[in-house]
């Protein structure tokens, strides 16, 4: 086996800068194009049915005490109030019975009022020690109302009204995100608030798994954050954070000069962040939670490869085991920095080595080193990770400023507060399990997150000029009859290239690619939080490829406005959607024939893609240059349709968006998908057959990786086995089921019998290929394969085949998939 020169590289996903980079704010002197305007908001809610739908506006910033109450027109004594909750408070947006949050409730003829109970959910040392009942520190709480409060009779409504409401801070609350950087490694980061001098970095984990191997996920927002309080770890002036095991690393464990043996050390649980200044604090952040995040963060080198020494360089390891966040092991490319090393004539050389796309680095010992062996050894293929999460940028504050009114009324006349006649005596009459009444004075109980809620008692029931509810639903009323009213643009391109399933998706789809850049959103109270806007315009994004240019968005609460920021005009996006829609209507008139199945079809635009455009290296290596924040001018239409369509170049996102294009032009359906790949991030397709979404990664096609249909209508479990993991920013959160896919008899290297199950099995297949003259023969195994039996493997096949074949051999992997090349790849 000596004469093999099999070297064994791994080749590079092209994966990021997938996503639209973020730039500075837009020319303000651009003169956009002013667009015809079409349908009213009311039209459009009537054609998807959506026009009698219930809504009640968000409430930020009430007291921690604050009590809701609720009227209603029916008879609240015909429904059971042990089994059926009316009225209940979470910390998550669904609003499902997990979530739901210790809370006294009170029914009063027909109303119920719900308060909060102890010092509630969240809470920080300070929050707890003030001692009076709260709704807690957590960035966001949701009222859940399921019944119709107008019906005359006690309706209960097919999906409830959620209503989200913010408890007033001291101090702005932070913005919390995290970073993964080149090499892999976590950070938290936040914006600087005004007022602030220091901030305090809180984590939250679950004691009870506390020996269990892995990051395992918490129960948090969706649990009501069951399963123990935050702590308090840091405290900083600064606004980023990464020294997690607080010790000055900065989550490495530093060995020497020449050994890191860990990174992203100590990263577990949930991570927040409080602003404080002036003797105050603000409530809680959003949370950021490291379980889903675990499989992409590497932790440590699990071999000591510096104890055995090895006789030649012929002998190094390619792979190396490391042991990632949630515990799971990975064998990962070595990277040989022979730069610096001194051969030494008398002892064994050390050639040290970092771990592709880590900060971990060793090194191993050689006896016999020369430098020819050297210079071999530096022009290994192989190439560090790009990293940075490069979506555009979403300027929404997650938690209104304190200065954010409770009630948003941008109406000349304040709304009106129906009349009432309320008994302000302290006694409450409650319903008892067998139907009669009772009394009850200055008595409570309490409901928590498993049982329901108690019917017994009330406090004194407020006036109607207090009552924030009726305020707050007659504003609504006002604000969505406005709104209803306001009219959509009608872009230049027509109906025919929106892509929408809803009202509120369609007035975002026209409004972007027509390129305005202020949206009003009076009329969709339910989209008036940090969650849904930005679930719902991250969707219209990436689902509309007519979509230009978009570096950024902001939300105005308290102008219900959402804001667009363009990198270019009006008029020259137009330009390029004309051009967008002229260039794909000519290829789809070129590739696709009559007759064609849907299967042909797809085939057909995929392999458009591979022949007729390229990755854009340039624009990577900008981005790259940029830490991934902006890329300069020249370089924009790459992360566009426009790239690889017209231009024929662009990164991933171009390709993701040109095969949507291409594809809902031939009638059929796919969905641009975003993630990450090797922890990367990525933009790919899932594309429909049957009743399954199967996944096709367009960038990563034969022209660009080297190997031909990688992730060709491939399933879910495929795409996870090659580190392909979809995230959630490309469709609504609640709708993702909609996307799985679990079969692979459409996948193009089972179809084809190019999947291997083991060693053997690939040898044999190898062999054959190899016998009918095949000089690139390229497979996949089904499960993970060690690199030192596949390269055995390899040469035991050539051997078999024709012993002259070893001389100019070469074995390269992506993931699973293996090619052998039998001749010299052309430079």
């Amino acid at each position: 086996m000596k004469r093999l020169l099999v070297m064994m590289f791994a080749l590079t996903l092209l994966l990021a800068g997938c996503q639209s980079s973020e730039q500075e704010s837009s020319n303000p002197e651009s003169n956009p194009t002013e667009p015809k305007q079409g349908s009213s908001i009311l039209s459009l809610k009537e054609k998807y049915g959506t026009a009698s739908e219930k809504a009640i506006m968000p409430m930020y910033n009430v007291a921690q005490d604050e009590e809701f109450t609720f009227k209603f027109k029916g008879d609240l004594s015909k429904i059971d109030y042990y089994s059926n909750d009316i009225i209940s408070v979470h910390t998550d947006i669904k609003g499902l019975k997990a979530s739901r949050v210790h809370w006294l409730v009170d029914y009063k003829d027909n109303s119920v009022s719900v308060r909060p109970m102890g010092w509630g959910v969240l809470s920080s040392d300070s929050m707890r020690t003030k001692g009076n009942s709260s709704w807690g520190g957590a960035p966001i709480y949701y009222i859940r109302l399921n019944y119709d409060p107008d019906a005359e009779n006690p309706t209960l409504l097919d999906e409830p009204i959620i209503i989200p409401f913010t408890v007033k801070s001291e101090l702005s609350v932070p913005k919390l995100r995290y970073e993964i950087d080149k090499d892999r490694r976590f950070k938290l980061v936040w914006d600087k608030v005004e007022g602030a001098t220091q901030y305090n970095i809180y984590k939250r984990s679950d004691p009870t798994k506390a020996f269990e191997p892995g990051n395992l996920p918490l129960q948090g927002a969706e649990s009501g954050y069951e399963g123990g309080l935050p702590l308090l770890i840091a405290t900083t002036n600064e606004t980023t954070f990464n020294d997690f095991m607080r010790n000055g690393r900065g989550g490495l464990s530093v060995y020497n000069d020449i050994i890191t043996t860990n990174q992203n050390f100590g990263i577990i649980g949930e991570y927040y962040v409080t602003a404080l200044g002036d003797g105050k604090e603000s409530n809680f952040s959003n949370g950021v939670a490291t379980a889903p995040l675990a499989s992409q963060l590497p932790s440590s080198l699990k071999e000591d490869l510096y104890r055995n020494k090895l006789q030649n360089v012929s002998e190094l390891p390619q792979k190396i085991t490391v042991e990632y966040n949630d515990g799971s092991l990975a064998r990962e490319t070595l990277v040989y920095d022979t730069a610096n090393v001194k051969i030494s004539e008398f002892l064994e050389t050390e050639i040290p080595f970092h771990v592709k796309g880590t900060a971990l680095k060793s090194y191993v010992r050689v006896e016999n080193v020369t430098q020819e062996d050297l210079d071999k050894l530096a022009q290994q293929r192989v190439a560090d990770s790009s990293n940075g999460f490069v979506e555009p940028k979403n300027d929404t504050p997650y938690v209104p400023a304190p200065d954010v009114p409770t009630i948003i009324n941008n109406n000349d006349t304040p709304p009106a507060v129906e009349e009432e006649t309320t008994d302000t005596s302290s006694n409450a009459t409650t319903e008892t399990t067998d139907g009669t009444s009772e009394e009850a004075t200055d008595a409570a109980t309490t409901s928590d997150s498993t049982n329901a809620p108690s019917n017994e008692t009330a406090a004194p029931e407020p006036s109607a000029e207090e009552n924030l509810i009726d305020e707050q639903k007659s504003n609504t009323e006002q604000q969505v009859e406005q709104g209803n009213q306001e009219t959509v643009p009608e872009p230049a391109t027509g109906d025919a290239f929106i892509n929408a399933d809803s009202a509120l998706e369609e007035v975002l789809a026209k409004n972007m690619i027509a390129a305005q850049d202020s949206i009003s959103l009076k009329a969709f109270p339910e989209a008036q939080n940090f969650t849904t806007l930005s679930d719902v315009v991250l969707k219209v994004m990436y689902q509309n490829p007519l979509i230009l240019g978009v570096e950024g968005f902001e939300y105005n609460y308290g102008t219900l406005t959402l804001s667009i920021h363009y990198k270019e005009s009006a008029a020259d996006i137009q330009r390029k959607q004309n051009e967008i829609i002229a260039k794909g209507k000519d290829v789809v008139a070129s590739i696709i024939k009559q007759g064609m199945s849907d299967d042909e079809k797809r085939k057909a635009i995929y392999d458009y893609l591979n022949d007729n455009a390229k990755y854009d290296d340039a624009a990577l290596k900008n981005a790259e240059q940029n830490n991934f924040k902006h890329v300069d001018a020249q370089f924009n239409d790459s992360f566009t349709t426009y790239g690889i369509l017209v231009k024929g170049v662009g990164v991933c996102a171009s390709y993701a968006s040109a095969y949507k294009l291409l594809s809902d032009l031939s009638g059929l359906e796919s969905i641009v998908v975003t993630g990450t790949s090797s922890g990367v991030p990525h933009a790919w397709n899932k594309v429909k057959i049957g009743n399954e979404w199967l996944h096709v990664d367009a960038t990563n096609n034969l022209t660009n990786s080297g190997i031909p249909y990688f992730l060709y209508n491939a399933n879910d479990e495929t795409a996870i086995g090659q580190k392909t993991v979809a995230d959630k920013d490309y469709w609504l959160d609640s709708e993702l089921d909609r996307f799985k896919g679990d079969g692979d008899a459409n996948d193009y290297y089972v179809q084809n019998d190019l999947e291997v199950n083991s060693i053997n099995d690939y040898k044999s297949k190898a062999e054959t290929h190899l016998k009918k003259g095949e000089t690139s023969v390229i497979l996949r195994f089904a499960s993970p394969v060690d690199s030192e039996a596949l390269m055995t493997a390899a040469g035991e096949v050539l051997t078999a085949v024709n012993e002259a074949l070893l001389d100019n051999a070469q074995l390269a992997t992506l993931g699973s998939y293996v090619i052998l090349e039998t001749k010299p790849k052309q430079k």
